[in-house]
């Protein structure tokens, strides 16, 4: 019924982390304080990372909306929901609080080890390239 409200929930809420994480890179990297690249993990921007989290999901959300207004349990007109309209926003509340956080979870646990993943095949082939001496080392 609702479950999608969820998603879309969180997807506010890292579009406005991600927002500030940016600015914080950006004042970084005018600082001169930009993170080296040495380390595992800092190949790629965070701002980059909560980028894709936030794609996934609002594309979630929207399918899952399409999916519903499909099935009528979404309709043009106020309350909108059709389980509103019914009177058992009960049953509403339960969906979205135990589907929607269970999609949630699932879709941020993906989104946690694609990102591990990434960044260990990155910083792996970072340290398969050969190192380039310096100038003036022998």
């Amino acid at each position: 019924m609702a479950c999608f409200v969820v998603s879309a929930a969180a997807g506010v809420g890292v579009a406005v982390a991600r927002h500030v994480v940016k600015h914080h890179e950006k004042k970084k990297e005018l600082a001169g304080t930009a993170p080296k690249i040495e380390k595992f993990g800092s190949d790629t921007k965070w701002s980059k990372k909560l980028a894709y989290l936030e794609l996934m999901l609002f594309a979630g959300s929207f399918i899952l909306a399409i999916e519903h207004i499909i099935h009528g349990e979404i309709v043009p007109w106020p309350p909108f929901f059709t389980a509103a309209e019914e009177g058992t926003l009960s049953e509403m509340f339960h969906e979205m609080g135990t589907v929607g956080s269970a999609m949630l979870g699932i879709l941020v646990v993906t989104w946690a080890i694609g990102v591990l993943v990434f960044d260990y095949l990155k910083f792996k082939k970072r340290k398969a390239l050969p190192e380039v001496k310096k100038e003036g080392a022998k």
